[in-house]
C-alpha cells in the first residue's frame, strides 16, 4: 500500500504540531474525536481514488498530513488527565482529603524534604486516578519511602507553586508536563504506610536495592557509587550538587542520565560480541530479537524512567532497520521511533531530554558523515578518536541551540571532554554490565567492581579538571524562543547547503543566518525598549531592581546579590547587565510616584506623603495608624518578612479597603516606567 511508502518524517511532523497546537488550545474531547472521524472519510476515499488515477495522489498526501496533524490533536487532548472521568482533580475540593496511593517513584530530596510521586488509587474511599506530588519533611519523617509502599494520607491537596519571580524556572509546568497538577505536604501525624504492593516496580526496586547493597558492602567511595547508581539503576537523586555542576559545566551532563548515548555505547558492543551468530541459519532474525531483549532487560533494571524508554525505543527501531532486507534509512526509523513515542505518551515532546536526544542523533547522522569526508586516517587507533571528535562536534552543534535556551551556558571544552569520557564510559558499561549481571546471579565480583570503582573515579577527576577551567566555559547568554527557532533554521539552512550545494539551497540558507540576525536584533530592541521597575520575592531579603534599556540598577543590602538565581535570571533574559547595585535607601522615586520602604526600625514619617510602600524585615509598626496617615494607593510587603505578619497585613488591609500585594503568595510586583 502507498500510504506505507508515505515520508514518515512528513508524518511525524504533522503530529508533532497537532500535539503543540492541543497544548496551547486545550479542546474538548468529544469536538475533536467527532472531527478526527470526519477528516478520516475522505482520507479513506483519496487513498482509493490514488490508487486507480495518479492525479489524486497529491489530494491524498494533503488529506494524510492534515489527518495526522488533527490526530496529533486529539492524542495529546485524549492523554490530558485532567480530560479523564475518574480523575482526582475532577470535584476536588478545597478541604482535607483522606487520599490512598501507592509510592511509584523517587525524585531528588533537598536538604529539607524527601520527594516521591504517588499513583491515586482513592480520595475520601472513592476509586480515582492520576498522579501526586509527596513532599516528606525530613525532620517528621519516620523513615523514607520505598517503591511500592502505600500511603493514606489526610492533608490538603494543593497546586504546585507558580514562579514567584520573572522568567523564572517554572516547576509546575514542568510537572504538568509529567501529568502531576497538585501535591501533598506529609507530615508526622497525617500518613501512614498501611501495606506494599509487589508490582513491577516493587520487585525491581528490590533487586536495585540487592544490587546497590553488595556495592555498598565493596567499599567503593560515594562519590564513585553514586555515579554508578546513575549509570546503572537510573538513580541521580543522590549525586551531590558539586559533583553534578562539574559534569555540567565540563559539558558531559548527559553523562550522568541513561540516554541514547549509553543504550547506543550498549547496542553496538553487544552486536560486536554476537556478530558470530550472524552466521547461523536464522541469525539475522535471532540477533535483533536477542539485542532487544538485552536492551529492554536494562532498561528494567534502571527503573524504566521516561529518558531510558525513550532511548531504548529509539535504538530497537535503529536495530530492527538494521536488520531489515530493505534499504535501511536511518531518518524513517527515527521518525517512526518518534511517532511511536509520541503516540503513546504525546507529553515526551515537552521533555528536554527528549528533544536533545532526538536533536543530537539527528544531528550526527547528518553532519558526522560530512566530517568523514574531510578526512580519514589509515591508523584505527588515531580514526577511533578523530570519530568520537566529530560526532561530538556535530552533535553539539545539533543540541547547541536547545542548550542555549535551556541552560544559558557553552562548555567550551566539550570535544575535550568526550575524547576521555567516551572511551572511559564505553568501558564502565562493559565493566559493570559483567559486575552486575555476576551480581544478581551470585558470582564473585570483587575484580570489577574495583575496576569499575577505579575507572568511574579517573572520570571524575577528568571531569572535575576540565571543569575548573572556568575561562572555557561562558555562562550567562540570553536566548528566548525566538532565538531558538531561527537558530535551528540556521542549522538546518547552512547542512542542506553542505550536503547538495544548489542555488536555492543557498538562498535558503541565506535567508535563515539573515532571520537569526534580525532575531537577534529584534529580541535586544524589544527588551531595551522596556523600562520597569521590579520588587522580588527572595526569602529572607529585599531585592529590587530598575532597568532603563539594557542597564539594570540593584538595590539591595545582601553581599554577592548579581549572583542570586532571581537575578541571574532576569539579565539572561532582558539581554542586560549590571550598571549599579546600591544599598536599599528608604525612599525610591519610581515615575512620579514615591515608594516608601519601611524596615525592620519601622520609620515612616517623612515629609511627603508615599504612593506606595514596601514593608521589609518585620517592621513592628501599626499598619492600620500607617495608612491613615499615609493614604497609599496600596500596600506590597516582600520575602524578608515573616509569615504570621503577612497575614496580619492581609487582614488590615481588607478592613481598610486598601490593595495588599504579599510576594510570598503572588509573585514579584512589577511598574511600568516612562
Amino acid at each position: 500500500m502507498r500510504v506505507i511508502k508515505f515520508p514518515t518524517l512528513n508524518i511525524t511532523l504533522c503530529v508533532v504540531l497537532g500535539i503543540l497546537a492541543s497544548n496551547e488550545v486545550k479542546p474538548d474531547i468529544n469536538s475533536t474525536c467527532l472531527l478526527v472521524s470526519i477528516l478520516f472519510i475522505p482520507f479513506l476515499l483519496l487513498f482509493w481514488l490514488s490508487n486507480k488515477k495518479a492525479t489524486f495522489r497529491f489530494y491524498f498526501g494533503l488529506s494524510a498530513y492534515l489527518l495526522s496533524f488533527f490526530v496529533g490533536f486529539m492524542v495529546y487532548t485524549l492523554h490530558s488527565k485532567p480530560n479523564q472521568q475518574h480523575h482526582y482533580s475532577n470535584n476536588l475540593k478545597h478541604e482535607r482529603a483522606l487520599v490512598s496511593g501507592v509510592i511509584s517513584e523517587k525524585i531528588r530530596p533537598n536538604q529539607y524534604v524527601y520527594k516521591y510521586f504517588l499513583e491515586v488509587e482513592t480520595v475520601d474511599k472513592i476509586d480515582k486516578t492520576g498522579k501526586l506530588l509527596i513532599v516528606l519533611s525530613k525532620k517528621d519523617a519516620k523513615k523514607e519511602f520505598q517503591i511500592g509502599d502505600v500511603v493514606l494520607a489526610y492533608a490538603y491537596l494543593k497546586p504546585i507553586t507558580r514562579p514567584h519571580n520573572p522568567y523564572q524556572f517554572d516547576y509546575a509546568a514542568y510537572l504538568e508536563k509529567k501529568d502531576v497538577y497538585h501535591q501533598l505536604y506529609l507530615e508526622r501525624n497525617n500518613y501512614r504506610v498501611i501495606g506494599h504492593e509487589k508490582h513491577l516496580n516493587y520487585k525491581l526496586e528490590k533487586i536495585r536495592n540487592t544490587i546497590i547493597t553488595k556495592l555498598e558492602n565493596s567499599k567503593i567511595p560515594i562519590d564513585r557509587l553514586e555515579i554508578i547508581k546513575a549509570l546503572f539503576l537510573g538513580q541521580r537523586q543522590n549525586i551531590d550538587q558539586e559533583t553534578n555542576n562539574q559534569y555540567s559545566q565540563a559539558g558531559a551532563i548527559h553523562v550522568l542520565a541513561i540516554s541514547g548515548l549509553h543504550i547506543g555505547i550498549l547496542l553496538f558492543f553487544f552486536k560486536t560480541l554476537f556478530k558470530p551468530l550472524e552466521r547461523i541459519r536464522y541469525g539475522k532474525i535471532i540477533l535483533p530479537i536477542l539485542l532487544m531483549l538485552i536492551l529492554w532487560s536494562f532498561a528494567l533494571l534502571s527503573g524504566l524512567s521516561a529518558s531510558v524508554v525513550r532511548a531504548v525505543t529509539m535504538f530497537s527501531f535503529i536495530t530492527i532497520g538494521m536488520y531489515m532486507k530493505s534499504e535501511h534509512n536511518i531518518y524513517r526509523t527515527l521518525g517512526s521511533s518518534i511517532l511511536v513515542l509520541l503516540l503513546i505518551r504525546p507529553n515526551f515532546l515537552f521533555d528536554v531530554g527528549f528533544q536533545l536526544s532526538y536533536c543530537a542523533v539527528f544531528s550526527i547522522v547528518t553532519i558526522q558523515p560530512l566530517f568523514t569526508k574531510l578526512w580519514k586516517s589509515n591508523n584505527k587507533i588515531v580514526q577511533y578518536f578523530y570519530e568520537i571528535l566529530t560526532v561530538s562536534f556535530a552533535a553539539q552543534i545539533g543540541v547547541l541551540p536547545l542548550s542555549l535556551y535551556y541552560f544559558h551556558q557553552f562548555p567550551g571544552l566539550f570535544f575535550l571532554t568526550n575524547l576521555v569520557v567516551i572511551p572511559l564510559l564505553t568501558l564502565i558499561l562493559v565493566c559493570g554490565m559483567i559486575a552486575l549481571l555476576f551480581v544478581v546471579i551470585s558470582i564473585p565480583t570483587e575484580i570489577f567492581i574495583q575496576l569499575l570503582s577505579y575507572l568511574v573515579g579517573l572520570m571524575n577527576r577528568y571531569v572535575a579538571f576540565i571543569s575548573s577551567l572556568e575561562d572555557f566555559i561562558i555562562k550567562g547568554i540570553p536566548f528566548n524562543l525566538t532565538l531558538l527557532f531561527s537558530s535551528l533554521f540556521a542549522i538546518i539552512g547552512i547542512i542542506l547547503w553542505l550536503k547538495k550545494p544548489k542555488y536555492n539551497r543557498i538562498v535558503f540558507a541565506l535567508i535563515c543566518i539573515i532571520s537569526f540576525q534580525l532575531s537577534l536584533i529584534g529580541s535586544i530592541a524589544y527588551h531595551k525598549s522596556k523600562n520597569e521597575f521590579i520588587i522580588f520575592q527572595y526569602p529572607k531579603q529585599t531585592i529590587l531592581a530598575k532597568k532603563t534599556d539594557n542597564s539594570i540598577t540593584l538595590f539591595s543590602n545582601e553581599k554577592e546579590i548579581e549572583t542570586n538565581y532571581a537575578i541571574k535570571n532576569y539579565l539572561q533574559a532582558n539581554f542586560g547587565q549590571i550598571d549599579s547595585i546600591a544599598k536599599v535607601q528608604n525612599i525610591l522615586q519610581v515615575n512620579d510616584k514615591k515608594l516608601l520602604i519601611i524596615d525592620e526600625k519601622g520609620i515612616y514619617n517623612i515629609p511627603l506623603k508615599p504612593n506606595l510602600i514596601l514593608l521589609t524585615q518585620s517592621p513592628k509598626i501599626n499598619l492600620a495608624r500607617v495608612i491613615d496617615e499615609l493614604n497609599p494607593t496600596i500596600i506590597i510587603a516582600d520575602g524578608s518578612n515573616k509569615k504570621y505578619l503577612h497575614d496580619l497585613w492581609q487582614k488590615t488591609c481588607s478592613q481598610k479597603n486598601i490593595p495588599f500585594h504579599s510576594t510570598s503568595e503572588k509573585g514579584y510586583y512589577k511598574i511600568e516606567l516612562n
